[in-house]
C-alpha cells in the first residue's frame, strides 16, 4: 500500500498519524512518502479561500501544481492522510490531483474532525469527545477515545517515575508556583526512584527555570528538557511505574494511559466547565481512568494534597489498534 502522508509540524498531530501507519504496517506492507504543509497563517487564508471556492478552484488542479506534485504523483498513492485543520484541504487537493493522472480511486483520510468539507474524505478518524460535530448519517466516521497512542504492555520499572508538564494553553490556567508545589509534593513521596520531568514547546520559559531549581534542589530528579535532551519521551514513559500529567496535556494523558503504571493528573483550574478537553479529562476521572492530586483546604489558606489513586483494575488502552483494526476492513 502506498501513503502519502501529509504533514503540518505540529507534533501533537503528527504522533499520532505515526502511530496509526505503524500499527497498519504490521499487517500490510507499506511505502510512505511524506509531504510538509505547514499551518501557516497564510496557508491558514489560502485554505479559507480554496474551502469557499472548492467547487470553482478544483477544476484548476492539473498544470498549476503538476510541477509541484511530480513527486507524489510518481508514487502512485492508495491513501492520503493527515491531521489537522491545516492538512484538510491539501488532504483534498492532492487526491484530486493524484486520481486524475492515476486513474485509480485514492482514499483520502483524516485523523482528527475536520471543520470543512466533511462529505469529501472517505475515512474520518475522529475522537469521541467531537461526535458533537459530525453528523448522525455519516458512515465515515471512525470514532476512539481521546487520542492515538502507541500501546505498550512492557512491565514497568518500579524504581522509575516520570512527570509530563504542557504549557500555556486554551482550557486550564497554568499556575506555575500551584503546579511546582504539586510536583514537589509527588517527588517527596518518591524518593528513592529516579524521576525524569519532561516539558513541552509549550512550557514557559519562567516554568522551566522552577523546574531546573527543582532539578537541583532533588537528587533524583533528572530535568529532560525537549531542547536540550537525547532521552525519548516515550522511552521513559513506558518504563515509568507511576507518570504525573498535566491536566493541557491531552496526548501525553492517553499516551500514559497506553501503557502499564499509575497515571495521575496535576491540580489545575478549567477556563470553563463546558470545554470539551476539560469535559473529557473530568470524565477520565469521575471513571476512575486516572488518578490525581486532590489540593484540598485542610482550613482556609492551609492546603492539603492527597494522591487519589485510579482504579486498579482499568485496562490499557489500545484505540490505535481499534481504529487500525477498522481501518483495514476498509482500506
Amino acid at each position: 500500500m502506498r501513503v502519502v502522508w501529509v504533514k503540518d509540524g505540529n507534533i501533537g498531530h503528527e504522533k499520532q498519524v505515526k502511530v496509526l501507519l505503524d500499527k497498519l504496517s504490521e499487517t500490510t506492507d507499506m511505502s510512505v512518502i511524506e509531504k510538509t504543509h505547514r499551518h501557516t497563517f497564510v496557508n491558514k487564508i489560502n485554505n479559507i479561500i480554496n474551502y469557499i471556492t472548492f467547487g470553482i478552484s478544483s477544476m484548476f488542479l492539473s498544470q498549476a501544481q503538476l510541477s509541484n506534485d511530480h513527486l507524489y504523483i510518481k508514487h502512485n498513492a492508495d491513501i492520503i492522510i493527515g491531521a489537522g485543520n491545516g492538512t484538510h484541504y491539501e488532504i483534498i487537493r492532492l487526491k484530486r490531483l493524484l486520481s486524475r493522472h492515476s486513474k485509480k480511486q485514492i482514499k483520502a483520510i483524516t485523523i482528527l474532525s475536520p471543520t470543512y468539507l466533511k462529505n469529501k474524505f472517505d475515512i474520518i478518524c475522529a475522537p469521541l469527545h467531537d461526535k458533537h460535530k459530525h453528523s448522525n448519517d455519516l458512515s465515515n466516521v471512525i470514532y476512539f477515545e481521546g487520542s492515538l497512542a502507541t500501546v505498550s504492555l512492557n512491565e514497568p520499572d518500579i524504581n522509575t517515575i516520570l512527570i509530563a508538564v504542557g504549557g500555556i494553553n486554551k482550557h486550564y490556567h497554568f499556575e506555575e508556583d500551584h503546579l511546582i508545589s504539586q510536583i514537589s509534593y509527588f517527588v517527596s513521596l518518591n524518593t528513592t526512584k529516579n524521576c525524569f520531568i519532561f516539558n513541552t514547546r509549550r512550557t514557559p520559559t519562567s516554568m522551566n527555570s522552577k523546574l531546573k531549581l527543582l532539578s537541583d534542589k532533588f537528587d533524583n530528579i533528572i530535568f529532560c528538557d525537549f531542547k536540550e535532551t537525547d532521552l525519548s519521551f516515550e522511552d521513559i514513559l513506558h518504563k515509568s511505574s507511576s507518570k504525573l500529567i498535566s491536566r493541557d496535556s491531552v496526548n501525553m494523558i492517553y499516551e500514559s494511559l497506553s501503557c502499564i503504571g499509575d497515571t495521575y493528573l496535576l491540580d489545575m483550574k478549567s477556563k470553563s466547565e463546558k470545554n470539551k478537553i476539560v469535559k473529557n479529562v473530568n470524565s477520565l476521572i469521575i471513571n476512575r481512568k486516572v488518578g490525581y492530586i486532590d489540593c484540598g483546604d485542610l482550613v482556609e489558606g492551609l492546603a492539603k494534597m492527597k494522591l487519589c489513586k485510579q482504579n486498579e483494575y482499568n485496562e490499557v488502552m489500545a484505540e490505535v489498534e481499534k481504529v487500525a483494526y477498522a481501518l483495514n476492513k476498509v482500506i
